[in-house]
């Protein structure tokens, strides 16, 4: 771009700025003469007993503004349908509607819809990892004690509180990941070196192919020392060569982030993806141990019969192992998202907002945004016993939300376990 391009651009730039900031002042205007104005009209409605509706819990002798009156009813003027009605359209207003003053009015649609969306992300993410790597272990895995420890492992994470996988999840995710998503490596090495390294992770590479050929015993001799000792190396050169791999991605020369051109971070901030994440991890023990105690539950005679048909181990896992595993791995994925729905503390940390201003799925490209923070019933919650200005006043609305969660908790369960019994009557099927 030439000198004069660039400051034709500027102008451009300029200009706009301006234009916007003069509107953004005549709205304002407008909103302040608004205020001014609701603040001087009130309205009454006075109950049969004498009591009044307040502007706010804590301030009982104060008349309600005029901005407050959604609806006006007469519960005793109209017949038990129009009752119903009315009834019916509060909660079509209340799941439909957006939340407003400060959430504690309004509706929970994009709190429910953000919690949704990350529940089913977070199972599309943690289900084939927790598959894959309980198959790992249960299925090719040499059974020792790096497979214990890897165990051990597991069952700790499972332990640990969920408010650690939040520091993690902002440190890792939003920190670290996402700000090389944005800008790329802070200190890139010079090219010539990274190629160097390049071929020196080559090199491992082949290394540890060559070993693992080697630390195979040959055909009809038992293993031997050597051959032990030559897996451990190739275990070695592998981890070594993962490392160095890491290492060239994390200071490529070759990458500036995607959006380096934009002032603000975009996925260098807390966002539903990497709430996802988070979950994920911490939910992945419950779906690693569900899918490793249903995959070690399918008889051994029907591997057998697999083998002796001519089958490899691969086809008989996927055609006999997992299939007859599915029901206790949906009962992992139904634990998991139970779990993973009524989490909040991580959340704090990497994803949910007091307010989103867009949902996380548009009709823009790419359509699922996950850049964006989202709203989460759990954290809604929160905010409403605890952080609302009028938390007397907010207090319904806590325990319609709470039972709202709950429900949609039992739906997404009750719906993966009508699944889990299907595939049940399906394997039951095929085995008669």
């Amino acid at each position: 771009m030439t000198p004069q391009r660039l400051a034709e651009v500027i102008g451009e730039q300029e200009s706009m700025i301006a234009g916007l900031q003069r509107e953004y002042a005549e709205v304002e205007s407008r909103i302040r003469e608004l205020e001014s104005q609701d603040a001087r009209e009130r309205v009454e409605f006075v109950q049969a007993d004498g009591r009044f509706a307040p502007v706010s819990q804590s301030s009982l002798d104060e008349p309600m503004r005029v901005s407050q009156v959604v609806r006006a009813v007469k519960p005793n003027g109209g017949s038990t349908g129009e009752a119903v009605g009315v009834y019916l359209a509060r909660w079509g207003e209340f799941l439909s509607g957006d939340p407003r003053d400060a959430n504690t009015e309004g509706g929970v649609f994009p709190v429910i819809f953000g919690t949704v969306m990350m529940t089913m992300l977070l199972s599309i993410i943690v289900v084939p990892f927790g598959i894959v790597a309980a198959l790992y272990l249960r299925e090719y895995a040499r059974q020792g004690a790096v497979t214990s420890i890897l165990r051990i492992a597991i069952n700790n994470l499972a332990g640990v509180p969920s408010i650690v996988f939040g520091m993690f999840g902002l440190a890792f995710f939003c920190v670290t990941v996402g700000k090389y998503i944005d800008r790329g490596p802070e200190a890139p090495i010079e090219r010539g070196g990274w190629w160097w390294l390049a071929a020196g992770a080559a090199i491992l590479v082949a290394g540890a192919l060559v070993m693992a050929v080697m630390a195979r015993p040959a055909p009809g001799c038992s293993p031997q020392r050597r051959h032990a000792m030559m897996g451990w190396a190739v275990s070695i050169l592998w981890v070594a060569a993962a490392a160095l791999a890491v290492y060239l991605v994390a200071r490529t020369p070759y990458f500036d982030g995607f959006f380096s051109a934009k002032p603000g971070p975009t996925f260098g901030t807390r966002g539903i993806l990497w709430a996802s994440l988070t979950l994920a991890l911490l939910t992945l023990p419950v779906v690693i141990v569900a899918t490793e105690e249903a995959v070690a539950a399918v008889p051994r005679s029907m591997r057998e019969g697999s083998y002796g048909c001519g089958a490899s181990k691969w086809q008989t896992i996927r055609r006999i192992v997992l299939p007859g595993a599915m029901p206790g791995i949906m009962t992992g994925m139904i634990l998991a998202m139970a779990r993973g729905a009524g989490e909040v503390a991580p959340l704090m940390f990497v994803g949910a907002m007091k307010q989103a201003p867009k949902l996380p799925v548009s009709l823009d490209w790419p359509f699922l945004h996950a850049e964006r923070s989202f709203m989460h019933l759990g954290f809604h919650i929160y905010d409403l016993g605890f952080q609302a200005p009028d938390s007397e006043a907010a207090r319904p609305l806590v325990w319609t939300t709470t039972l709202l969660l709950l429900a949609i908790v039992v739906f997404l369960n009750l719906s993966a376990i009508l699944i889990r019994a299907r595939l049940r009557a399906k394997n039951r099927g095929s085995a008669v």
